[in-house]
């Protein structure tokens, strides 16, 4: 009997260039209590079930969709990705096996993961090239943010994968059309929420 954690995902986007270096598919897993003021994504806060997936199954499908479209790897964001490292760390252990990169975005910060003892958070990070970490802070009047521009965010290079000298593309939002579907993805500012009001209705 398989008795792996479940991984619960929000959402999956393919083919975005505002999360990370290069096309990458991202991934919302739902859930995080850090409750940071402002939050980008308050509707995945709440533990509540979304998408409860087997994290090998799973992992096998996103590398074969990585290879399919031409991805050099994935960005895991949320909600809180380390919230759910059990079943992450055994999802991430499947996407480096097979030559892909890995980002992550978090809210905590990079101090307190690097130096944890949690051996789920210390499996997670040995299966990242970049950590994003750090509580969004609201009241920071900082436009045109990216992942890696960011007052918030302090980037960590946890491989040789990537570097400050790699050149990375500076758009802060993106707008993902899948059939009738209209993904937002970036920091979205006031006319970027505008623009998505339009969208949903």
């Amino acid at each position: 009997m398989d008795e792996s954690p479940l991984l619960n995902v929000a959402d999956v986007v393919i083919g975005s260039y505002v999360n990370g270096p290069g096309k990458r598919i991202v991934i919302w897993v739902q859930g995080c209590t850090i409750r940071c003021k402002g939050c980008f994504n308050p509707t995945l806060q709440p533990h509540v079930i979304k998408n409860l997936v087997n994290p090998g199954t799973f992992a096998a499908e996103i590398v074969k969709l990585c290879q399919d479209t031409n991805c050099e790897g994935i960005t895991l964001t949320g909600g809180e990705p380390f919230q759910q490292s059990n079943a992450l760390g055994l999802f991430l252990k499947v996407i480096k096996g097979n030559n892909l990169s890995v980002v992550c975005f978090s809210g905590y910060t990079s101090d307190k993961l690097l130096n944890s003892t949690n051996l789920n958070v210390k499996s997670l990070l040995k299966n990242m090239d970049i950590l994003i970490a750090g509580p969004f802070q609201k009241d920071i009047n900082y436009p045109n943010r990216t992942w890696f521009d960011d007052p918030d965010k302090i980037v960590v290079f946890l491989t040789d994968v990537y570097n400050n000298d790699d050149t990375f593309s500076h758009n802060n939002v993106e707008y993902i059309i899948e059939g009738e579907d209209v993904h937002f993805s970036g920091f979205v500012d006031e006319i970027d929420s505008k623009i998505k009001i339009v969208f949903q209705k």
